[in-house]
């Protein structure tokens, strides 16, 4: 990347962030954009997150996305005191950055996970609080975002689910997580994912139905919850855990399908780096069509302290080229 047309991008993002001209006319069609998250699971792993994030912000990218997972719920991601770290590295960080929620800052806040006396939906409504506030993103620069919230009513306090345009390129994030999307543990904690859910699967059709409308090249999707349990490896129990994400994934195959254009979906979750096509391996039936314009992407995740770039071109016909970063300080030592 020359560092003329690295100039060029952080320009492009800037006047287009700040709304000073149409973005239509001024946004870079070649960008680069950093994915990380599920890092720093113990105070001993605090400075390898540190080392990523120092590559990161000495790296002029369009954006960075953080899919979740803080930390580890008996290390302190339920706790207002990470929580506030976290939060003054989003706003240090020298590129726009976007975070959507883990299932270990709130959904997995409670005593079986080692967190005695935890209540996750009081934590949930306290990251709402903290993290998701103003139209913008994070960071020393900041992009403008779409939040489901301004739709108002139902989806009033669903201010975690954004959207934005760069490139032409649509991309959004969906607040989806681990341990079953909360299904399953708790009554009141059913309650609160039947609602969510419902939020998420209108979010996604609002996404591309804008995508469509915008003629737009590729949708990017971020959320934090690996969906297929069925391709290991899994971090639940593969028997159990799925139908918190049903709906979900049916509603983004009949999307994608739709679409016809590249459509990627960005996870972490399982803590294992990887670029798949789940769909064209999850046929059971004439009813499941194989879907090769939708690709899954897995971000590093702890004990693996690294990010990667994905670069968009105009010239390529899949948009989007996926670049793992390994940062040589946090390569582990092989014993």
């Amino acid at each position: 990347m020359s560092k003329h047309w690295r100039a060029a991008v952080i320009v492009s993002a800037c006047i287009a962030g700040l709304g000073l001209f149409p973005a239509s006319a001024q946004e870079p069609r070649e960008f680069s954009f950093g994915v990380i998250g599920d890092l720093a699971y113990s105070p001993a792993e605090e400075p390898l997150l540190a080392n990523v994030l120092e590559e990161l912000n000495r790296t002029p990218l369009a954006f960075v996305v953080h899919v979740g997972d803080l930390g580890s719920p008996r290390n302190g991601a339920c706790t207002d005191e990470l929580w506030a770290r976290r939060l003054a590295q989003f706003r240090a960080s020298t590129n726009p950055l976007i975070y959507t929620p883990g299932d270990n800052e709130w959904t997995d806040c409670h005593a079986q996970q080692g967190v005695p006396g935890g209540d996750p939906l009081e934590r949930l409504a306290k990251l709402r609080s903290v993290f998701f506030n103003g139209e913008q993103s994070f960071g020393q620069r900041t992009i403008a975002l779409v939040r489901q919230s301004s739709s108002g009513g139902k989806f009033e306090k669903y201010r975690e689910n954004v959207r934005w345009d760069l490139g032409g390129i649509t991309f959004l994030t969906l607040h989806v997580v681990g341990s079953n999307n909360g299904l399953g543990r708790a009554p009141d904690g059913d309650a609160e994912f039947a609602e969510r859910n419902g939020a998420d699967i209108a979010w996604l059709h609002e996404g591309f139905k804008h995508a469509q409308a915008s003629n737009s090249r590729a949708i990017m999707i971020f959320q934090q919850a690996n969906m297929y349990p069925e391709f290991l490896p899994f971090p639940g129990d593969p028997k159990r855990d799925g139908p918190g994400f049903t709906d979900l994934r049916t509603a983004l195959g009949k999307e994608a399908v739709a679409f016809g254009k590249p459509v990627v979906l960005v996870h972490g979750d399982s803590h294992y780096f990887r670029v798949d096509k789940p769909y064209t391996r999850l046929r059971r039936g004439p009813e499941d069509p194989t879907i090769e314009n939708l690709t899954r992407v897995e971000s590093f995740g702890t004990p693996n302290h690294h990010w990667l770039q994905v670069t968009v071109e105009v010239s390529d016909p899949n948009v989007f080229t996926f670049r793992p970063r390994i940062i040589a300080a946090n390569v582990l030592k092989v014993r």
